[in-house]
């Protein structure tokens, strides 16, 4: 990345939590096939509804756009900017061309805080109850909100959610355009055998998660892709380093343990087991208090399933 580029992004950075106080400004990009009326544009773009509405508003600003025709992010981009962009992204074909990866590598130069998720596709689909969004005790929806809310406060960023190794071509498209040799990648089976690396950034940002209850939704459909981790170059010859949130060992566990999501940033706050019962800051808050504590913060300082 140029030089000035980086000056700027450093200043962004020490300047966003006054800038940030407006809503963060999220694009939903839906390239995944709605695959046989499991996972309907109405099902990824309650998503993206849930983050506009989230608090009582005024956190999040975000536009969905549901797409699998080549060159239509591209356009999109040029004519509209964004804090965040998530791709949602679960397809067993590419859905983007040259242009539409010129664009978010445009978007990358400035905002380059990266989240990948491998459990995104399961979180809003018609497969069984805990499907439905915002899932168990509403802990699915909270967490895609931690997620949004920790790329929008670190500068912007990009998101990228998938699911197992059938359907991740547009997700690799995405992610190996900015980061090449990156990849999700596997086809997990969730265990209890596991930890989130921290508590504090996604589990506890804006809305407390119930560990528990995000593992009940993963356990439920037992299909996770391995989001990268470790040391890469991006596409601007910068090392970025991808570290796992949440690692989990396939059932009955004992293994290896698999990350789940990863992002570019370090997990912070203490290891809390994967089954934990208790919310890790006891009593959820109320949804009328999101937006203050939201507030004070910023002023302050996942497709088909195997078998279907």
């Amino acid at each position: 990345m140029q030089m000035w580029s980086k000056l700027a992004f450093a200043l962004l950075i020490t300047f966003a939590p006054v800038l940030s106080a407006a809503p963060i400004k999220v694009l939903w990009w839906d390239s995944t096939p709605e695959w046989g009326g499991q996972a309907l544009n109405a099902y990824r773009q309650e998503m993206s509804d849930y983050l506009t509405a989230f608090g009582g508003g005024g956190i999040f600003q975000s536009t969905y756009v549901g797409s699998e025709t080549p060159g239509t992010l591209a356009a999109h981009l040029g004519a509209n900017t964004y804090d965040v962009i998530v791709f949602d992204a679960t397809s067993p074909s590419a859905k983007f061309d040259a242009a539409d990866l010129d664009a978010v590598r445009g978007h990358y130069a400035t905002k380059d805080n990266l989240l990948l998720d491998g459990t995104l596709y399961i979180r809003s689909i018609n497969y069984n109850s805990t499907t439905e969004f915002p899932g168990p005790g509403g802990d699915t929806g909270r967490l895609t909100a931690n997620e949004i809310y920790q790329l929008g406060a670190r500068g912007g960023g990009i998101m990228i959610g998938t699911d197992h190794d059938c359907c991740q071509v547009d997700a690799n498209q995405i992610l190996n355009g900015i980061v090449p040799g990156a990849s999700f990648s596997g086809f997990t089976i969730p265990s209890t055998d596991g930890q989130w690396n921290g508590t504090d950034l996604l589990v506890t940002s804006i809305a407390s998660v119930t560990p528990l209850n995000v593992l009940n939704h993963w356990d439920s459909v037992p299909s996770e892709a391995i989001a990268p981790t470790g040391v890469f170059t991006d596409f601007f010859g910068n090392e970025i380093t991808l570290f796992s949130q949440v690692d989990v060992a396939d059932d009955p566990g004992g293994g290896p343990r698999y990350s789940y999501i990863s992002t570019s940033w370090k997990p912070s706050g203490e290891i809390i087991d994967i089954d934990d019962p208790d919310d890790p800051n006891g009593a959820v808050p109320e949804p009328s208090t999101y937006l203050l504590v939201a507030s004070g913060l910023l002023v302050a300082v996942g497709r088909r399933r195997r078998g279907a």
